[in-house]
């Protein structure tokens, strides 16, 4: 019985451990760009061309939907598009990004 408290013990303390070793920090963002890249490209493209995710470029129906579809999309998600974790000001700072590139 000793024996069984102490594997379960261990089990979790190593997860414990490998989970807090991998955990990054959380850093925020300071450019649309950097946003972008870092939390949007892997799904929308790079170029905002559309990946798994729709295209986001000037011919997206997006394009002219006004910032509050854009926050409450990012925020909240859509669709299969999960909301993300940013600050408010990263939202604004990725937004503005996406409508420099039109």
């Amino acid at each position: 019985m000793k024996k069984n408290n102490f594997n379960k013990f261990a089990l979790i303390t190593i997860c414990l451990l490998v989970s807090a070793c991998s955990a990054e920090p959380s850093q925020e963002l300071s450019t649309g760009k950097e946003v972008y890249e870092a939390r949007c490209s892997a799904c929308h493209g790079s170029n905002l061309e559309g990946r798994v995710g729709p295209a986001l470029d000037a011919k997206s129906p997006s394009a002219s939907m006004p910032d509050s579809y854009w926050i409450q999309t990012i925020t909240k998600g859509k669709g299969s598009m999960p909301a993300q974790r940013l600050t408010d000001k990263e939202v604004e700072l990725v937004i503005e990004y996406i409508k420099s590139e039109y």
